[in-house]
Parts: C-alpha cells; sequence; structure tokens
C-alpha cells in the first residue's frame, strides 16, 4: 500500500509545531513529498523567495536540489538519519527523511542557512549571471543567519525523534481508520447475512407446517448455517459478543483472550455486565436498550474488566437481530489500550516542547541581564579609570615629597579596586558569552613553551614583591601547538593568580611543562593553604570560592575557575586539581599536541607579539583582588 504524507501527519498541527520550533531557533524548514511539492513550510529566507524561485534559471537550479533530496537519502548515514548539503545555488540545507515500513514517504527540509560567512564575491556574481538587482540580493544575503553547526545537529538529532515517532503515530491512526472501515463493514454484512437468513427462514418455517421430511432437512441447512456464522465469527480480528437480555449465549475466541481466556465457551450462561467496569455500567445498559429498539449507534468507549482483574480500555459497535423469537444483541468489541497510549505519548511530546520553549526562554531573560548588567558596570567604570590616569598625570607635577607619596597611595588603592571592577565586568561578559554559545577562539600554531615562560616570569616580579619565589621548569625548549593566544594567557593568569594568591609569605609557585607526542602538561603548584577535600570536586563550579569568610586576605567572584575550564575544554583539553589541605594544590592542564592548517592547506602560525608592558597591564588586572602585603 502506498502512503502519503497527507494520511499520516495532521498537516495544520505540524504547521503550527514547527512555526514555533522556527520561532525559537531562527531555523526554516519545509515538508516535501516524492515529488518534489512543498506540503508546507515557514521561515523562507527572501534570497530563495524573491530571486532563487523567482528566476527561471535559478528556480530551475532549486528544483533540482528538492528532486536530489530522494538520491541523497539513499547515501544517508544510518546511524544519523539526518544530513546537509549546499544547494545548487549556494545555501546550506538539512533534512530527515520520513520512512514507514522501510519506503521513503518525504522528507523534512531545514534551511537555508550557512555554518560559516558567505563568499560574497562568489554571489555578486551569481547575481550578474541571473540579472538580479545586486544591491537587493546582497541585502537579503545578509538575512541568511550563520549558525553553529554543532547546536543545527542538536536539533536535527531532536526531530529525527520527533518525524520518527510522527510517522508511528500517522500509520497507527491510518490504520485504525481501516479497522474501523472493516469493522463497519463486517456489521453491515452480517445484518445483511442474519437478515437475509432469517428471511429464508421463515419460508421454510411455511414448507414445514406442510411436510415433516422437508421441516427436518430444514433443520439440517439451519445446523449447517449456524456452524458457518459460527466459523465466520472466529475468524475476525474483533472481539465478538452475542447475548440476550445480559446473559452470553456466544463469544468468539478473539473476545477470550480479550479479556485474558483461552476458551470461548466459559463465557457462555454469564452476565456481559460482569466483565464491564462498574463506572460504565449505566452508559452500557442504555445503548443495549436503544440497540434493541433499532436504533443505529456509533462506536463507543468502554473500560472493561479482564479474568484477571486487569482494567482495559475498548471500543465497541452493538446491534439487534432476532434470535429464537426474541431479539438478541451482537457486539462487536475492540481494544484500543495501544492508541490510548499512543495519544498520551502525544500529549507527552507537546508538553516537552512547551517546556523546552520555556527554558530556553528563560535562558535568554538570564543571558540578556549579565549582558546589561556587565555594561552597565563598565561605563561608569571606565569614567573612573580616566579620572583616575588625569590624576596621575597631574601628580608628577606635585614636588612635595610627602604629599607625592600619600597621594600615591590613594591612588593605588582606587587603581587597584578599578581592576577588581574591570576583573569581575570582563568575567560576567565571558561567561555570558559562553553559555551562549558566542565565546569564538581564534586558533594559531604557537609555541606554548615561550608563551607560558613569559606569561611566568612577568608574573615573577609580582611573586617578589609579596616574597614568593615563582619558579618556571620545561623539558623542551619549544613545542608547537595549535592555541588561541589570549585563552592560554587568560588560563594561566588565572591559576597564577590563585596560586600567589593562597601562598603565604615566604611559599613557592613552580609552573612545569612536560611533553608527549601528543599531549602538552602543564603544573602550576603551590605551597599554599591547599583546598578542603569536600571541596575539590566543586571546585570548578560557577560562584565556589575556597574561603568564604569575611576576613580573608584577597576578594573573588568565585567565577574565574569556571571559566579556565571552559577554555580549556574550547581546546579540546582536560584540567584536574591534586590538593591536600594545608600543603598546597597542583592544577594540571592537559592540551592536545596538534596543528592547524588554513584554507590553502598551510600551517597557520603565530602572530602574537605580546610585550613585558602588554603583560603587565593584564597582570595589574588579574592580580587586582590580591591585597598589598
Amino acid at each position: 500500500m502506498k502512503y502519503r504524507l497527507e494520511n499520516l501527519i495532521d498537516i495544520e498541527k505540524f504547521r503550527k509545531l514547527m512555526e514555533e520550533f522556527y520561532n525559537i531557533s531562527n531555523i526554516p524548514y519545509g515538508l516535501i513529498d516524492l515529488e518534489g511539492n512543498v506540503v508546507c513550510g515557514a521561515g523562507w529566507q527572501d534570497i530563495c523567495t524573491k530571486f532563487h524561485r523567482v528566476n527561471p534559471k535559478s528556480a530551475k537550479r532549486c528544483e533540482e536540489s528538492d528532486a536530489s533530496i530522494k538520491n541523497r537519502t539513499k547515501k544517508l548515514d544510518l546511524n544519523k538519519k539526518y544530513g546537509f548539503y549546499k544547494c545548487k545555488n549556494g545555501l546550506i540545507e538539512g533534512f530527515i527523511p520520513i520512512i514507514v515500513r522501510e519506503k521513503h514517504i518525504g522528507t523534512l527540509c531545514f534551511g537555508q542557512f550557512f555554518f560559516e560567512k558567505p563568499d560574497v564575491e562568489h554571489f555578486k556574481k551569481q547575481a550578474e549571471e541571473m540579472g538580479y538587482d545586486k544591491e537587493a540580493y546582497l541585502k537579503a544575503l545578509s538575512k541568511v543567519p550563520v549558525l553553529d553547526k554543532e547546536q543545527v545537529e542538536g536539533y536535527m538529532r531532536y526531530f529525527v525523534r520527533l518525524a520518527e515517532m510522527l510517522s508511528d503515530i500517522g500509520l497507527q491512526q491510518f490504520k485504525l481508520k481501516d479497522s474501523e472501515k472493516l469493522l463497519l463493514q463486517y456489521n453491515k454484512a452480517l445484518e445483511d447475512l442474519v437478515a437475509d437468513k432469517t428471511e429464508k427462514l421463515e419460508e421454510l418455517s411455511e414448507k414445514l407446517q406442510n411436510d415433516e421430511s422437508q421441516r427436518k432437512t430444514i433443520e439440517e441447512n439451519l445446523k449447517e448455517t449456524n456452524k458457518r456464522y459460527e466459523k465466520l465469527m472466529e475468524v475476525l480480528p474483533g472481539g465478538i459478543v452475542i447475548h440476550k437480555e445480559g446473559e452470553i449465549i456466544f463469544a468468539n475466541s478473539s473476545f477470550a483472550k480479550l479479556l485474558g481466556e483461552e476458551d470461548s465457551e466459559k463465557f457462555k450462561g454469564k452476565s456481559v455486565f460482569s466483565f464491564i467496569h462498574p463506572d460504565h455500567y449505566g452508559k452500557a445498559k442504555n445503548r443495549i436498550s436503544r440497540s434493541k429498539k433499532g436504533e443505529p449507534l456509533s462506536l463507543r468507549e468502554y473500560k472493561f474488566v479482564k479474568v484477571n482483574g486487569k482494567v482495559i480500555e475498548v471500543d465497541a459497535i452493538s446491534t439487534s437481530f432476532p434470535y429464537d423469537g426474541e431479539t438478541a444483541i451482537l457486539s462487536v468489541i475492540r481494544d484500543i489500550s495501544y492508541r490510548k497510549q499512543v495519544e498520551k505519548l502525544k500529549q507527552k511530546v507537546e508538553e516537552k516542547m512547551k517546556l523546552l520553549k520555556e527554558v530556553q526562554e528563560y535562558d535568554k531573560i538570564r543571558t540578556e541581564f549579565f549582558a546589561n548588567l556587565s555594561h552597565e558596570i563598565r561605563t561608569p567604570l571606565n569614567l573612573i579609570y580616566s579620572t583616575l590616569q588625569l590624576l596621575e598625570y597631574d601628580l608628577k607635577r606635585v614636588s612635595n615629597d610627602l604629599e607625592k607619596t600619600k597621594f600615591n597611595k590613594r591612588l593605588g588603592i582606587i587603581k587597584q579596586n578599578c581592576n577588581r571592577l574591570l576583573r569581575l565586568t570582563n568575567n560576567i561578559l565571558d561567561m555570558t558569552k559562553i553559555d551562549s554559545g558566542y565565546f569564538k577562539l581564534k586558533f594559531q600554531n604557537c609555541n606554548i613553551v615561550k608563551i607560558i615562560e613569559d606569561i611566568t616570569l612577568s608574573v615573577a616580579e609580582f611573586g617578589q614583591n609579596n616574597n614568593i619565589e615563582i619558579i618556571f621548569d620545561t623539558d623542551v625548549e619549544e613545542k608547537i601547538i595549535a592555541l588561541d593566544t589570549n585563552a592560554i594567557e587568560r588560563i594561566m593568569l588565572n591559576l597564577l593568580s590563585n596560586a600567589v594568591k593562597f601562598t603565604g609569605t615566604g611559599g613557592k609557585v613552580l609552573v612545569k611543562i612536560t611533553t608527549t607526542d601528543d599531549t602538552v602538561i602543564i603544573s602550576v603548584k603551590d605551597t599554599g593553604i591547599g583546598i578542603p577535600k569536600e571541596r575539590i570536586n566543586t571546585i570548578f563550579d560557577r560562584f565556589t570560592q575556597v574561603d568564604k569568610s569575611f576576613v580573608r586576605s584577597h576578594e573573588g567572584s568565585g567565577i574565574g575557575l569556571s571559566i579556565v575550564k571552559a577554555l580549556v575544554d574550547m581546546h579540546d583539553g582536560e584540567i584536574s586539581v591534586e590538593s591536600e589541605y594545608g600543603k598546597g594544590s597542583e592544577f594540571i592542564v592537559k592540551l592536545p599536541a596538534r596543528q592547524i592548517e588554513n584554507e590553502n592547506g598551510e600551517l597557520e602560525n603565530c602572530k602574537s607579539d605580546k610585550d613585558y608592558k602588554d603583560y603587565m597591564e593584564v597582570i595589574d588586572v588579574e592580580f587586582s583582588d590580591i591585597y598589598a602585603s
């Protein structure tokens, strides 16, 4: 049997569901049948609706791309069950085939979008080739979203499961409609058959009055007819029961199995109401009474009680017919428990979609709040910092050494606290960017040994001022790996500031690099206060602090290490900590020793060239939450 999308899916409900998904994800979609016809869709870009699908030449490319989906699904990875392709007009689309009984009946397409910024020059040439208004065409191109591939694949995996579930639900509904239609046909055939046989029996009855031998022949024929009736009822898939005045006089094997019994003969003589749930007695009696009067009745749902006491949901239809001079009722009953489970599953899916939307809205509000808060702090902070620089300039013209010393001390306090606020603001902004997926790394092939050594030596002067010895050691002089220099700088300065912060006067901080063929291991070890055992597992959690007292000798928001872990993770690395309370801590960062190539297949070499002054400005900010001794 050939299935069509319209038979399996409620197109209107599916359209509303996918429009909500588009409003959340900004990913356009289209539902396409095997002939390439668009059944429904939302969010199609102007570049398609106003250019590609309007111009005859480019529209032909669109039709060829739509038709190619059918062949692409044959080559699809069976584990993923979805794929991406670039249409002939240069846009990225994703597709999920809808499969019913191993047959491809349609495709759920997602697009149009890019995974990276488009080649504008290519599209300029395409505008000239097609005769488009170049300015309007490029404006439409700028509206096509550039999306993160992992995020899109997350959506695609979710909707693979939704597509499979919708196919199963639609197929079951289609089968149920066929079964209901077949059931009504059986019922009509039975009514016609009973009416026909009743008429013949009446004719035979008249003949019996005249011929006894003829009566016996008729009785034999009647017995054979009854056997055929019983055989017919036994092969029907639905449960069939015939009852008179509530007493069962016949039940087929399907009815027996429905109620958990093997032998249908055990039901003869029992009340039909003994298997109906007490809550449905009244409804059942009313419908049986109406059926005896010859009223046409439609399918109705009931609860039945099986012989083991389990309650099941069924639907039933009844009709009356003459039997031994009285009126008997024939009822056809079908188990609909599976259908009810499907309906509940569908309801759960709708609830989950609603919950997903609520969570995404909450996350959006939270992210915007932190971003706005950080900007609100940074604006007055920049004014204070600018004023501080002017005061430092004016101070150079003060000749009185005592006054100069006093002003230097006070300006130092102001500058340190400005740096503390700047550090907090930067951390909040970076945390917000990381959470929202906007924090991107720029990888280059750099000598990580030199970078770590320069940072460590820049911090060494700060350590000397606090009577803390900072030592650098390495087993190699050069190791070129792919990294983001700013991120590595951020990681090391945070780990070093924590080491200095929690190490007392006369202590030591050791930075050590060891390498293998595929890994670079960076260790930052101190002789400080250490970390309590119960806090080891939460040390990288956001807002976690080792020292929460009001008399600590340093400040901190508890954000730094969570950002450090995020930056290490974005390098595909690992970070761990070993500590003994009262003796010190060791933070260990492991980074993959790999290199990257640019689009031309050449190595992307390091372009960073920071000098000592650059490092000192960053150190002033990063070490600002440590009070001077």
